[in-house]
C-alpha cells in the first residue's frame, strides 16, 4: 500500500494502542455517582469514547451520542471527571496484543513514531509512560494541542512538523472514522485496526486503505517496503 516508504506514523492512542475503557468507565460511573446518576455498562461507554472527553461526558449526562447537556451541568460534571481520572490513568488500562511490540520495532527501524488522540495531552502523555513507550514514541499531540481536533488534519500536520517529516511522508493508523477522516483530510494513507472504538460501525465500511488484526503486522510491512 506504500506509494513511498513511511518516514513516521502517526498513532491513535484509545482503541487502538491501548484499551483504556475501564478506567474511563470508572472515572465516568464515580462521576455520575457523585451527582445521583446511574452508573453506565462499560459496553455502553465503549462506543462513547473517540470525540475527546468533552463529548463524552455529554454522552454520560444524556445517554444520547449527540445531546448537550446544560451548559453548567455539563461543564462541572467535566471538571470532576477530569479531577477522577487523573488519579485512575492506567490501572485496569491495557495495551492492545501486539501494539507495544510494533511502536518498538518501528522505533528500532529509525521509523518516527507520534501519537495523535483527541484525549488531553496531560492524560495521554502519562499512560504512554505507564506503556513503556516514551522512548520509541517521539511526539504527543493532544486534543488540546491544536486549534482543532480529529476529524480536523491539523493535529496531524503539528503531529508531522514536530516530527520533521513533510505529511505526505506519514501513515496514520486508527480503530475509527474519527481517524479516517482526519487522515483523507490531510492527505495522507489510513490503517485500520480491526478492533477498537467503532460505535457499532464495522470496520470494512470505514473506507481505510487496509486493515490489520494485530499491530505486529506493521513492521513487517516496512520491512516489506524496503
Amino acid at each position: 500500500m506504500f506509494k513511498i516508504q513511511p518516514q513516521a506514523f502517526l498513532f491513535d492512542l484509545d482503541g487502538t494502542l491501548v484499551d483504556s475503557a475501564p478506567d474511563l468507565c470508572f472515572a465516568v460511573n464515580s462521576m455520575l455517582r457523585e451527582r445521583g446518576s446511574d452508573p453506565v455498562e462499560l459496553a455502553a461507554l465503549r462506543n462513547w469514547v473517540g470525540n475527546g472527553a468533552r463529548r463524552l461526558i455529554a454522552r454520560a449526562l444524556t445517554a444520547t451520542m449527540d445531546d448537550d447537556p446544560p451548559a453548567q451541568e455539563w461543564d462541572s460534571a467535566l471538571e470532576r471527571f477530569y479531577e477522577l481520572y487523573a488519579e485512575r490513568l492506567y490501572v485496569d488500562s491495557q495495551p492492545y496484543p501486539g501494539a507495544i511490540e510494533a511502536v518498538r520495532a518501528l522505533h528500532g527501524m529509525g521509523v518516527a513514531v507520534a501519537v495523535v488522540t483527541n484525549k488531553p495531552y496531560r492524560f495521554a502523555q502519562p499512560i504512554i509512560e505507564h506503556m513503556g513507550l516514551g522512548q520509541a514514541i517521539k511526539v504527543v499531540v493532544g486534543g488540546d494541542c491544536a486549534p482543532a481536533r480529529k476529524p480536523d488534519p491539523q493535529p496531524l500536520h503539528l503531529a508531522a512538523s514536530r516530527l520533521g517529516v513533510d505529511i505526505d511522508q506519514t501513515v496514520m493508523v486508527g480503530d475509527s472514522a474519527t481517524d479516517v477522516a482526519a487522515a483523507r483530510a490531510a492527505g495522507v494513507p489510513v490503517i485500520c485496526v480491526s478492533y477498537g472504538y467503532r460505535r457499532g460501525i464495522a470496520v470494512e465500511q470505514l473506507g481505510a486503505d487496509m486493515v490489520l488484526d494485530n499491530l505486529r503486522e506493521l513492521p513487517e510491512l516496512m520491512r516489506e517496503a524496503v
